[in-house]
C-alpha cells in the first residue's frame, strides 16, 4: 500500500478533514503537517478530523514526542481547537493516546473514535455536516 496524504479546508465550518493511508514514520507526519500549514485556508484554530484507519504508523510511542516538539517548535500549527482521530486498530488508538499524553499544555482538546459519527458529534457538526465530511473522506480516499 502506498503512502497517501490528503487533506481539505472547509472554512465556512472551521474544519480540517485530514485522510491517511499506508505506512508512515513520524517525518512524514511532520512533513504532511508542515504542508497544511502552508495552505492559504489554514488556520490553526479549525477543528480537525482525522481518518486514520487504514494506517500503519512505523514509529514508536516514545517518537510521538519527536512530532509533539515540532508543534511546540512551530507556533503556526498550535490553535485553541478540537481534533478528533478515527482509528480502527489498537496500534493507532495507542500511537494517538500517545500524542494526547505528550502533548502537555497544548490547547488542543484530543480525542479518539472508531465512527466518524461520534468525531462529528466531539467536533459539534450537525447531522448534515458529518454526511458532507463523511462524502469528503471518500473523495478524498479516492482521488489519485
Amino acid at each position: 500500500m502506498t503512502n497517501k496524504l490528503k487533506y481539505s479546508i472547509l472554512p465556512d465550518k472551521s474544519l480540517i478533514i485530514e485522510y491517511y493511508r499506508g505506512n508512515f514514520h513520524v517525518d512524514e507526519l511532520i512533513d504532511f503537517k508542515r504542508k497544511v500549514g502552508t495552505d492559504r485556508a489554514y488556520n490553526p484554530n479549525y477543528n480537525v478530523i482525522s481518518d486514520i484507519r487504514e494506517v500503519d504508523f512505523l514509529f514508536k510511542i516514545n517518537e510521538v514526542t519527536k512530532y509533539v516538539k515540532f508543534l511546540s517548535e512551530n507556533q503556526k500549527h498550535i490553535g485553541n481547537r478540537k481534533t478528533a482521530m478515527i482509528t480502527m486498530t489498537p496500534n493507532q488508538v495507542i500511537t494517538s493516546l500517545g500524542f494526547d499524553i505528550r502533548k502537555d499544555k497544548m490547547p488542543i482538546l484530543f480525542k479518539v473514535f472508531s465512527t466518524l459519527e461520534t468525531a462529528c458529534a466531539f467536533i459539534g457538526l450537525s447531522i448534515d455536516d458529518c454526511e458532507l465530511v463523511d462524502m469528503l473522506i471518500n473523495k478524498l480516499k479516492n482521488t489519485p
